[in-house]
């Protein structure tokens, strides 16, 4: 806040506290806002400012309601900064910033404070020689010693550059030492050691591939770091070709933290100014980190048990915010960084293999410790993405959720399609439950990393048939790191008993069973629809859910087919490319009853059919599906099923969608049918499904009573809408 009036003019101010502050100047016409949050600063500190997040209002950039012209606001605003800063005896002088209404604090300390500057290497001498020598030829500081780590350096011209630079120690009063470390690569425990040693009452934290720039980058980084309040400070790297390296770091942006700005022109304002002015981040790079000796010795430095390569430096700057210690980020030390030198050049002697899981042990680490703070880092407005570092509004809905106002239970939702299973076990409840306002909801295709996960923090997450190797790694993240979000795992087929004429067989892994038993382990409990898939995979989990098929009158309620369209009758099938063994059973019939009825095939037609088909009618987008199933006008619809134990696990959803639709059905005596719906099941024989549609065609009334009775029975007993709690109560704790 003192670089720039960055909270506008909206604000909400308790009656009392706005009596003690006296209320607005008037004589700051323009600014009386920003005096009025300086004056509360200085009353109550961080804690008498609070936050929404959310977008409030809305107003044109150029607008402004004072009459006062733009350089008087900017000399206005400069003069309160320097007032508020007055009031609290803070030596400083106050300039403007290189932006209109910013400004630029230069904070005057008259102690020269040593600093340690601690310079882990190995082998890359050019490297080093070039960050030493700009270091010593340009650093306007003038009580600073280097400390060179020399983390066992087997390079000849390394080697020799290093002997040199120890024969200088004496020689130079022991301004610049050279601290052995021979371990292996270990970054946090190197600068570690050199710390143990350092004489300074600040330590610098410096790469041996950077370059000093200019001659006051050390002087800009400690008059921040010699206030009271601050604990880290960080400066503006550029790569070489001299775009940005580093300006700060957000958290939980693409895993644990990343830097924004990256690539982008040093001289641009950056996302509301920020890479032109000083402001607090929760954490800066350890490329170039100042921080207060005692400090780093309170909260046990780097930490080289967890972190030795890796995050360390977030890790640090997190561990020093929570003694109430501010990390600051300043533009105006500027220096020049390759970034990730010694990792890229083989520094870290171990596999790629060994790297990588070293690197992701990191993570983990970072996440145990660290994820509420990724989830609502306090320099990143939650309403922007975590999955981008360009500021973009957050184009998810759940992500931008209220973090306290939960009015229903929070609830994710992830098909595993967009076609028959995802809609009816996950899209379309969740579509019912919100509508309904009995969840706050959303259904996605998204896996959330961790941080995002617990910004959203719902209550439950239901994962349907998630059985891919990376999704399956998700799941266990997600218990690993957000336990408190209950996991729920749907499965709505027998996927490990799939039929050998099944087209789909061929595509499901070999392993599917492993797998399922893996991702249902780390699941609270298994939701399935019937009781048969229940007892299929009953040692897969303690906790199993049976919630049947349901319809959705929403979706499905307003469809009138007509009936007696034809001269003859007109009966149906409906289904897909996978149901070759059930129209097996029929094919016999359809073709000896070609004469009698009109055959109305919807999804798939085996080419042996064509022949004896009226109308073939090709599939459709799951949207279209129910408008298109009505206007077949079928006066009869068919359900063959194989007897096999894969469909015995099936649910009735094939008679929800014809029942609601007033289709009479002839179906298939197998478990998924049996019960109490109204319909006329036959034994897989060739004369028992002949005389049953025979029995139907002959009779065009009796068919339309059976069909107005199944419809009765459907949305009688199966309306989603009428059934809400069942699945409310299987995706809840």
């Amino acid at each position: 806040m003192r670089s720039m009036p960055y909270t506008g003019g909206l604000m909400m101010v308790k009656r009392s506290f706005m009596s003690r502050l006296g209320g607005f100047d008037p004589a700051l016409e323009g600014v009386e806002e920003y005096d009025l949050m300086l004056r509360a600063w200085e009353l109550g500190g961080d804690e008498a400012i609070g936050h929404v997040a959310g977008a409030l209002y809305g107003r044109r950039q150029q607008s402004s309601y004072a009459a006062k012209p733009l350089d008087a606001l900017i000399e206005n605003g400069r003069r309160t900064l320097a007032a508020h800063l007055g009031r609290l005896g803070i030596e400083a002088e106050v300039e403007n910033g290189s932006l209109p209404m910013t400004y630029r604090v230069r904070y005057q300390h008259a102690p020269r404070p040593m600093v340690s500057i601690i310079i882990p290497t190995r082998d890359q001498q050019p490297v080093l020689q070039r960050c030493l020598e700009s270091l010593l030829s340009l650093t306007a500081y003038p009580n600073y010693e280097i400390l060179v780590v020399d983390n066992g350096s087997i390079a000849a011209d390394a080697i020799e550059y290093i002997d040199g630079l120890r024969a200088l120690e004496g020689d130079l009063g022991g301004r610049l030492r050279i601290v052995d470390y021979p371990e292996a690569f270990n970054f946090s425990a190197m600068n570690n050691r050199a710390a143990a040693e350092a004489r300074g009452d600040y330590l610098l934290l410096l790469n041996n591939d950077t370059a000093v720039l200019h001659a006051e980058w050390l002087d800009e980084m400690m008059a921040h770091a010699q206030r009271e309040d601050v604990g880290a400070v960080g400066a503006k790297l550029l790569f070489p070709d001299g775009k940005i390296q580093h300006a700060g770091v957000l958290l939980g942006v693409k895993g644990p933290a990343e830097h924004p700005f990256i690539n982008q022109d040093p001289k641009s304002p950056g996302y509301y100014a920020r890479l032109q002015v000083d402001q607090d981040y929760s954490a800066v790079t350890g490329a170039c980190l100042l921080v207060r000796k005692v400090l780093y010795d309170e909260v046990g430095g780097l930490d080289a048990a967890e972190l030795a390569v890796s995050y360390s430096d977030i890790d640090l700057c997190l561990k020093i915010r929570a003694l109430g210690k501010r990390v600051v980020w300043t533009p105006h030390a500027i220096l020049m960084h390759e970034g990730s030198k010694s990792q890229q050049s083989g520094v870290e002697q171990a596999p790629d293999a060994a790297k990588l899981a070293r690197f992701q042990r990191e993570q983990a680490c970072m996440y145990a410790h660290w994820l509420p703070q990724m989830a609502n880092d306090p320099a990143y407005n939650r309403n922007l993405s975590l999955a981008s570092t360009d500021f973009l509004v957050e184009s998810d809905p759940a992500l931008s959720w209220d973090s306290v106002w939960r009015p229903v239970p929070r609830i994710l939702t992830q098909p595993a399609d967009r076609m028959g299973c995802g809609e009816y076990r996950i899209i379309a409840p969740t579509r019912a439950l919100i509508r309904a306002g009995l969840i706050q909801g959303q259904e996605t295709d998204r896996i959330y990393t961790p941080p995002e996960l617990a910004r959203i923090k719902p209550d439950a997450l239901v994962l349907q048939r998630q059985v891919e190797p990376f999704q399956i790694e998700a799941i266990e993240r997600h218990k690993r790191f957000n336990p408190d979000v209950f996991c729920v795992f749907e499965i709505d087929d027998l996927v490990t008993n799939v039929p050998l004429k099944n087209v789909h067989r061929s595509l499901l892994p070999k392993d599917m069973y492993k797998r399922m038993r893996r991702a249902v382990a780390a699941c609270g409990c298994l939701v399935v629809a019937t009781e048969p898939l229940a007892e299929a995979y009953r040692d897969l989990a303690s906790d199993i859910r049976i919630v049947p098929n349901f319809i959705e009158s929403a979706v499905w309620g307003g469809f009138q087919p007509v009936r007696r369209m034809g001269k003859k009758p007109r009966v149906g099938w409906a289904g897909g490319v996978s149901h070759t063994g059930d129209l097996e059973i029929v094919a016999g019939v359809v073709e000896a009853l070609k004469d009698e009825i009109d055959w109305v095939f919807f999804g798939m037609c085996p080419p042996s059919l064509r022949a004896y088909i009226k109308e073939y009618h090709e599939p459709v987008p799951i949207g279209e599906y129910p408008a298109k199933l009505a206007s077949l006008n079928l006066d009869l619809a068919i359900a063959p099923l194989e007897d096999v134990p894969f469909n015995h696990a099936k649910s009735h959803l094939r008679l929800l969608e014809y029942g609601i639709l007033g289709y009479p059905v002839v179906c298939s005596d197998l478990t998924p049918y049996q019960g109490s719906f109204p319909v006329m099941r036959v034994r897989n024989r060739f004369k028992d499904w002949v005389d049953a549609i025979r029995a139907h065609a002959l009779d065009a009334d009796v068919a339309a009573l059976a069909g107005d009775r199944l419809r009765d029975h459907v949305r009688e007993h199966w309306l989603l809408e009428n059934n809400l709690d069942a699945w409310l109560a299987a995706w809840l704790p």
